[in-house]
């Protein structure tokens, strides 16, 4: 038998040029990939900020046929500290009843403004459906130094989501002589000033009979993209538990994401400013929006709304006059933006035009 030398077989490797053909191709994939990994997320995203508009727009029925109206847009009581009256509860706060959050409910001592320091447990709890998950900053918790009024710190958690304003603020102080015709302008659904039984004027109050527009018309509540706020404004505006204009309520005066329109515009009633207080969201080409039906609506970026100028902020056919009531002139072009922001105002809306 003949034995045959055994022949070692060499072993070959990648070359350097398969490597980074390799390398090349797990790119292409990752590149192709990542975009759709994103948009599912987004997607994702945007589903559950549907989901936390429909759970207020559900709460605010529940509500209404528990109180027969719509809480109040801005409650005002006395502020312990100084004695005067300031802006206290949102109406967001009384929604919490019939969000699954009682026990938050329960904890708000209502005889008190909502920034005394008994009330600083509820102003540091943060509810996790007031959050749009597309915008991460205003999940965070804050410390405002001096406290709202009586100089402790305040922790406040925020909200992305507001009540419907209307077209415009109004602000009046109970002693101001055209204090209702000012609050009759408010043509939203959660304008109106509540005061303590007997501490000041009666003020209108709004109910499901009142929405002759239409409650699949109307909107109930938007979402806000807190985080494209400068880090001033996210730490003052958009506090979850205030009544004050520009935290829990918004107006229509401002297109849609005005960040990337228009100037900011500021001097509204309140103190807040139109990238404060206008609808504006993370998600791209528009925005969620709750109407009075318990719908939830995507509104797009393109929606018509009222001609406006860019340089100012402002819309061009909508002034003051002497007494601080807002004037539209006779003909003047409404969008469909600010249409569905009146509650009874008469106007046609095809269903083309969302």
């Amino acid at each position: 038998m003949v034995n045959r030398p055994v022949r070692s077989r060499a072993r070959r490797g990648f070359t350097l040029i398969e490597l980074l053909v390799v390398i090349a191709i797990i790119g292409v994939l990752i590149a192709l990939l990542l975009p759709a990994v994103q948009s599912a997320r987004e997607a994702a995203r945007r589903a559950q900020c549907v989901n936390n508009l429909k759970q207020l727009a559900l709460a605010a029925h529940n509500y209404i046929s528990a109180q027969t109206t719509l809480p109040a847009g801005i409650q005002r009581q006395i502020d312990p500290c100084s004695g005067r009256y300031w802006t206290s509860g949102s109406c967001l706060v009384p929604l919490m009843q019939y969000m699954e959050q009682q026990q938050v409910f329960n904890a708000v001592n209502f005889n008190l403004n909502m920034y005394a320091p008994d009330n600083t447990t509820i102003s540091g709890t943060g509810i996790a459906n007031l959050w749009c998950p597309s915008d991460p900053a205003v999940m965070k918790r804050q410390s405002i130094p001096g406290g709202a009024f009586c100089g402790f710190t305040l922790p406040m958690y925020y909200t992305s989501y507001a009540g419907n304003a209307g077209t415009w603020f109004q602000l009046p102080a109970r002693t101001d002589p055209f204090f209702i015709p000012k609050l009759d302008q408010m043509n939203g659904l959660v304008f109106y000033i509540g005061y303590p039984a007997g501490q000041g004027p009666n003020v209108p109050t709004i109910g499901l009979a009142d929405i002759t527009d239409g409650t699949s018309n109307t909107m109930a509540f938007s979402e806000r993209a807190h985080g494209l706020l400068s880090s001033g404004d996210q730490q003052c505006w958009h506090w979850w538990t205030s009544g004050n204009y520009g935290d829990t309520m918004f107006t229509t005066m401002f297109p849609m994401n005005p960040f990337r329109k228009l100037a900011n515009a500021g001097g509204l009633a309140g103190g807040s400013d139109a990238y404060v207080a206008a609808i504006s969201s993370y998600h791209p080409g528009g925005a969620n929006v709750a109407f009075m039906d318990g719908s939830v609506k995507f509104l797009k970026d393109s929606i018509s709304t009222w001609p406006f100028s860019p340089a100012s902020g402002y819309p061009t056919q909508v002034t003051q006059d002497a007494n601080g009531l807002w004037v539209v002139p006779v003909g003047a072009q409404l969008g469909v933006l600010q249409a569905l922001s009146t509650r009874a105002g008469n106007e046609t809306i095809s269903a083309d035009a969302l």
